[in-house]
């Protein structure tokens, strides 16, 4: 695809944007090397911490029957009726995520970055769409061909599924990875949310494989396998072409011709691009490496996120 090169240079100039998004997500939907690109909200904006904060306020706020910042008296009046006719934990816990909702919208659609998220999508002419994973974060799905949305509008109806029949039938001794997102550990949410990013059928069988199996996970294994390749021709820096994905080897050739791909169709604007990319992808490398620890991390944080918002994960 021939770029515009007044756009582009537009484009990379726009800060607001980190550097590593625009290599892992616009450009290579823009350039029809992969079918889409995920965008998480707010993790990805660069002000997430500063959303997060503020989403964390509000929601305290408006638990303490406080005002918020911008809302009208109506609407103050109105959640407050609302609120002071909770009878039942079911009409407790609705209450609860509609305000998520309510203040996701305000704080995070409103802000500068998300904006400047939303103008370059519409500006490259791609096609977006947004799918709730929990009531304060977002994925957003960028992409040209208008099947993926009604791929995505299957993704999102199959995930509810899977939370509703697994909120009906709990299991405690299952991990709190588990009890959070059930849907990562659904065979056919994996492979359908596979097939929408464009990723190789050998790695989704892989990524499956390991979700299921409850002795290695993708990210555990895929660390090791770089940890214990025993050459270093055995890791191929272009298998890990993108960001969270976990190629089946280290040197799968799916996956490789992909990187390389996306490689060529930076050589076409510039070798400057190129080389960064080679960077980037360099990076993922050392990022898979540390994937355990990050995963651990990550899990912890988002356990006392739902505590502190006395919201259980699965609702939603």
């Amino acid at each position: 695809m021939a770029m515009n090169q007044q756009l582009f240079r537009e484009f990379m100039d726009e800060h607001v944007i980190p550097f590593k998004i625009k290599l892992d997500d616009f450009l290579p939907v823009i350039l029809g090397v992969r079918r889409a690109g995920q965008i998480v909200m707010p993790a990805e904006l660069p002000d997430s911490g500063i959303l997060g904060a503020t989403i964390d306020d509000r929601f305290r706020q408006k638990m303490a029957g406080e005002r918020l910042p911008g809302e009208s008296l109506t609407d103050f009046l109105k959640g407050r009726a609302v609120r002071l006719r909770r009878k039942s934990r079911i009409q407790d816990l609705r209450f609860k995520l509609q305000a998520l909702r309510d203040i996701y919208s305000d704080v995070v659609e409103k802000s500068k970055s998300y904006q400047v998220y939303m103008y370059w999508i519409d500006k490259w002419g791609l096609q977006r769409k947004e799918l709730e994973s929990r009531p304060t974060i977002r994925e957003i799905y960028i992409f040209k061909d208008e099947s993926a949305a009604v791929e995505l509008e299957e993704l999102q109806d199959l995930r509810k599924d899977i939370r509703y029949d697994f909120a009906r039938n709990p299991d405690p001794s299952l991990s709190g990875s588990f009890r959070v997102f059930p849907e990562e550990h659904n065979a056919a949410f994996l492979k359908k949310a596979g097939r929408i990013l464009g990723f190789p059928a050998c790695c989704i069988d892989r990524y499956v494989f390991d979700r299921s199996s409850g002795v290695l996970s993708p990210e555990v294994r895929a660390s090791n396998q770089i940890v214990h390749s025993e050459s270093p021709d055995g890791v191929n820096d272009y298998a890990y072409f993108t960001k969270d994905f976990f190629p089946c080897q280290p040197d799968c050739p799916e996956a490789v011709a992909i990187g390389r791909a996306i490689y060529e169709a930076f050589q076409g604007i510039n070798d400057e691009l190129a080389g960064s990319y080679l960077k980037h992808v360099a990076a993922n490398v050392m990022l898979v490496r540390q994937y355990p620890e990050i995963i651990q991390k990550r899990m912890a944080a988002l356990q006392r996120e739902a505590g502190s918002e006395g919201v259980d994960p699965l609702e939603g």
